[in-house]
């Protein structure tokens, strides 16, 4: 329901960025407009396996032999997870950002940089990156361990895996 919020007041202010802008402007706004609705869908899709999520036993005694620290980079594999289920709308989206960025060095227009901005924030998150430092300070081999595990690479819910896992964070 949120995420349809998102995007009914984008497309609001896609509507009221219009008027100021060129032709390839407006393409380029419709071809984001688009390319969220897609992405909206797919995105809704890929939540629904992290709320059905169950964690195989095999893959609960896999990490069990894993430090407690490494339910720190579950949320690197949590996103890398989500972003490969919602392919390729993601890719899609990331490339309509990029091309109406480019389009508004032209238009210089502050509401189409706020459009943009926001939506990179929705779908793009910054804390992505201390999730994908940490994860890259493990070891190789529990990198490798961890990447066998069939269960990370789809949609999973990190909550149920730390509690089960490791126990009820503290």
């Amino acid at each position: 329901m949120l995420n349809k919020c998102i995007v009914i007041f984008f497309l609001f202010i896609s509507f009221m960025v219009k008027a100021e802008i060129s032709e390839d402007g407006k393409y380029a706004t419709l071809m984001l407009q688009v390319n969220l609705a897609k992405y909206e869908n797919k995105s809704s899709h890929c939540f629904k396996q992290v709320t059905d999520f169950i964690l195989p036993e095999s893959d609960m005694l896999k990490l069990k032999q894993m430090p407690r620290e490494t339910a720190g980079v579950l949320g690197k594999l949590f996103d890398d997870a989500l972003y490969n289920c919602a392919q390729p709308e993601v890719f899609n989206l990331a490339r309509a950002i990029l091309t109406l960025q480019e389009q508004n060095k032209v238009e210089k227009s502050q509401a189409i940089s706020e459009q943009i901005k926001n939506i990179r924030l929705l779908v793009f998150p910054k804390s992505t990156v201390a999730s994908a430092r940490e994860y890259e300070n493990l070891t190789e081999n529990i990198k490798t361990q961890l990447e066998s595990i069939e269960s990370l690479k789809k949609p999973f819910n990190p909550m149920v895996i730390i509690e089960q896992v490791w126990g009820a964070p503290q």
